[in-house]
């Protein structure tokens, strides 16, 4: 489910009763909050003054008030606002920031805020990124924040005149590069080919033609399309490059800077490919101004990726070149509908665009590849109709062939369709969804994704969800729904129902058969690198507990490297334990690696377990000692995130020892 008020559901936006709430720190085991030494009334990483707030103003009434209205002031529209908008904005009642690239109408929280209006006020009207940073990193600001969401930070782009010759944006490219040939070569020309290519040419003997201008340039496969010359043919003797790889570098060169040895001609593919190659594309003049929502990252040429794209008589294949070793499923986002293919390539806190609108048809028979070493990726499609030669992939769309922030992305969704639906708990649902048919998504342990629906009364309203595995033992079952999650074909959710929310009594009434709009998911999360410790502790309260599954098979699963884990999970009731059983069965299992400790803050009789609050008593004794080889995830309601930081601080954790979702 999610973690801060994600898993807590507020109010009229899935949140129990005011009454409920009221009681809510003793159902999950959080103390009073903040209590009047608490490091959160001075800030967070860096102590500040405490602040006495006026009565009404406390953290839960600011939960009340965010969730029952849009404090935006925009209407609930997403804008996109300028450096020079957000300065505008810097007065008390008139008050925005920038956090992270997002824009905050902090007005209504000058006077919740723990530090003091002052202290708010100093990131008014500005990028407050660094400051928040410096106080309390690990806030849950987008959902403490989350009504008062104005848009995206926009940044203008001014390229100067002699921006060419420091640095190029990042440019285009489709059809095959081409290669590196002495500025003195003279090519010769060639005669237009006449009649179908011959289907019974072997491999080794194909060939492809490049067009540029009036000339045409014969390649040969699969030896890297190296241009193909008369014998007599002097070629003068090349000087070594200088400086970066050359962005028309051909494959030949690409695959020597990324250590690529695999031939990108496929021999199940065709007995014979004919490759169409397109000048590359001039993205911006030099003294062009660019005022856009989304600003290309301006790395150097030699850093940005690039694609190129190829076909045979059965597919048509876009090959990505990232430079960038390791890259696995969980970096590919991909949507086709129809003839809009639409790829986003996670790498980092970064996204690389393939947008196009194919020339022809392809099927949903999608597969997704990549290099030995890890940094090129291919997607390969398969054509309508067989034999047809394609002359371009395609019309550009979008931001294609562009590499931006992933925090200026705008949220992709797709229609999915229910197909399970099993009860957990008394409250709690897992759904198994599967995606249209040309989409493509492995969602990284952890991470979460939107779920947007149409409410009656209210309109379309989305709220962040973490996957889960369909199960929480790492053994594979023979389910249609695990295959379709290890396919990127699907996923499943976990969800609980509150009555008076907003959005989870309409998704809990969901059916198979029954659609249900999700997101990409939220590539800005940047979780700690988990294998680089030790030892592993999760505190998580009820449905925070939902990043634990993924994240403990993940590294049970690791037979290079031992990692202890522990999962203290705080709950109600036995009855809202989710995952029980499994969780159980998993520790025996793993004896030696897995440590399960529930504790309940409103135990029955028979229960014979750990009881009580987030208190350094209740954890300390099951958690691993603090030092560099120890981690500690937190997840659960905001007030619960911050009882459990007080914990661990006062334990002895530093802030690089512990991680808040």
């Amino acid at each position: 489910m999610g973690c801060g008020l994600t898993g807590y559901h507020g109010n009229n936006q899935d949140t129990p009763s005011n009454e409920d709430q009221s009681n809510m720190s003793g159902n999950l085991g959080v103390p009073q909050f903040p209590a009047m030494s608490s490091p959160q009334r001075a800030g967070g990483g860096k102590p500040r003054n405490k602040v006495a707030l006026k009565p009404g103003r406390s953290l839960m009434d600011w939960i009340r008030l965010s969730k029952s209205k849009d404090l935006s002031g925009t209407g609930a529209r997403i804008l996109n606002v300028t450096p020079e908008e957000l300065a505008k904005h810097d007065k008390e009642g008139d008050a925005w920031t920038a956090i992270r690239g997002k824009v905050y109408n902090v007005t209504a929280y000058v006077e919740y805020h723990p530090g003091g209006g002052e202290e708010l006020m100093r990131a008014a009207g500005k990028d407050g990124t660094e400051l928040f940073n410096e106080v309390h990193r690990w806030v849950n600001y987008e959902s403490m924040l989350e009504s008062c969401l104005v848009g995206r930070l926009r940044q203008t782009l001014h390229v100067s005149p002699n921006a060419a010759a420091q640095r190029r944006p990042p440019q285009v490219q489709t059809g095959f590069l081409k290669p590196p040939l002495p500025a003195t070569l003279q090519l010769p020309k060639a005669q237009p080919l006449k009649g179908p290519p011959d289907r019974t040419t072997d491999l080794e003997n194909t060939s492809k033609t490049e067009s540029s201008g009036n000339e045409t340039v014969t390649i040969t496969s699969p030896e890297f399309m190296k241009p193909s010359l008369p014998a007599n043919f002097q070629l003068p003797k090349a000087q070594p490059p200088k400086g970066p790889p050359n962005k028309t570098t051909d494959n030949t060169s690409n695959m020597e800077n990324t250590n690529e040895t695999e031939s990108p001609v496929k021999s199940e593919s065709a007995a014979h490919e004919t490759v169409t190659v397109y000048a590359p594309q001039i993205v911006h003049d030099e003294n062009e101004t660019v005022d856009s929502p989304v600003v290309p990252v301006p790395f150097a040429d030699w850093e940005s990726p690039r694609h190129d794209w190829f076909q045979s008589d059965k597919y048509v294949t876009i090959a990505v070149y990232t430079k960038r070793k390791g890259l696995v499923h969980e970096n590919v986002l991909l949507d086709k509908n129809g003839r809009e293919f639409h790829l986003r390539l996670i790498l980092g806190q970064h996204q690389y665009k393939v947008h196009v609108e194919l020339e022809h048809d392809v099927t949903d028979d999608i597969s997704v590849s990549f290099g030995a070493s890890g940094s090129k990726v291919e997607v390969k499609l398969k054509k309508a109709t067989a034999g047809r030669k394609w002359t371009t992939l395609g019309s550009p769309l979008g931001m294609n062939g562009q590499f931006v922030s992933v925090a200026d992305c705008e949220r992709h969704y797709r229609q999915c369709v229910v197909e399970s639906r099993e009860e957990v708990t008394h409250d709690t649902t897992l759904f198994g969804l599967r995606f249209p048919p040309g989409s493509r998504m492995w969602v990284p342990a952890g991470h979460h994704v939107y779920v947007r629906c149409e409410v009656e009364g209210v309109g379309s309203v989305e709220r962040p969800y973490t996957p889960v595995p369909s199960s929480v033992s790492p053994v594979q079952s023979e389910s249609a729904q695990v295959a379709r999650c290890a396919e990127g074909r699907g996923l499943c959710l976990m969800l609980k129902v509150y009555p008076q929310g907003t959005l989870t009594p309409v998704v809990g009434r969901l059916q198979p058969g029954e659609c249900l709009e999700v997101s990409d998911y939220d590539a800005t999360l940047a979780l700690p690198s988990l294998e680089e410790f030790t030892s592993v502790a999760f505190v998580v309260a009820g449905t925070g507990f939902t990043p634990v599954p993924g994240l403990v098979a993940r590294l049970l699963e690791r037979e290079d490297r031992h990692v202890n884990v522990t999962v203290v999970f705080f709950n109600k009731q036995e009855r809202d334990i989710l995952w029980r059983d499994q969780l159980e069965r998993l520790a025996r299992q793993q004896a030696r690696r897995l440590k399960v400790v529930h504790v309940l803050s409103d135990p029955g009789v028979e229960w014979a377990g750990r009881t009580g609050r987030i208190r350094r008593e209740v954890v300390e004794d099951v958690l691993p000692a603090p030092g560099p080889g120890a981690m500690v995830l937190v997840c659960g309601p905001v007030p619960f995130n911050q009882a459990a930081v007080e914990v661990l601080r006062d334990i002895g954790y530093q802030d690089s020892m512990y991680y808040v979702f």
